[in-house]
């Protein structure tokens, strides 16, 4: 359990045999208007952030856009096998590169983006 990241918290027990699960830091921000704005442009795109709970940079990316416009507008795909929900081969099959990575129509954005980036390339998009 050592190996978790900090903050992160441990969903299931190592138990019969199979590894513990773990679940990242939870978000401690609130979302500002332009945060939910860009949010839900995002999920408009059916655009999807994929990282890793022990990704420090997937966790202040997430803390950038709030508890509230993350946990209801942005679809977030758990690459690390041990992490809950983990869809590691659908991260492998899209090749993503590193954490966090952003999906919009299709392309990959590696890297944290700061909200005014995000907004950016959400209003190059939306139509």
């Amino acid at each position: 359990l050592a190996s978790a990241a900090a903050g992160s918290t441990t969903t299931t027990a190592a138990l019969n045999g199979k590894a513990a699960l773990y679940s990242p830091p939870p978000i401690t921000t609130d979302s500002s208007q332009q945060a939910l704005k860009v949010a839900k442009s995002l999920q408009s795109l059916n655009a999807k952030m994929y990282g890793a709970y022990w990704c420090s940079h997937c966790f202040d990316q997430k803390q950038i856009l709030g508890k509230e416009a993350f946990e209801t507008y942005v679809q977030y795909v758990e690459c690390s096998k041990d992490g809950v929900n983990s869809q590691t081969k659908v991260c492998r099959a899209k090749d993503v590169p590193g954490y966090p990575t952003w999906e919009i129509n299709g392309k990959l954005y590696p890297g944290q983006q700061e909200l005014d980036e995000l907004e950016d390339l959400v209003n190059g998009l939306v139509k």
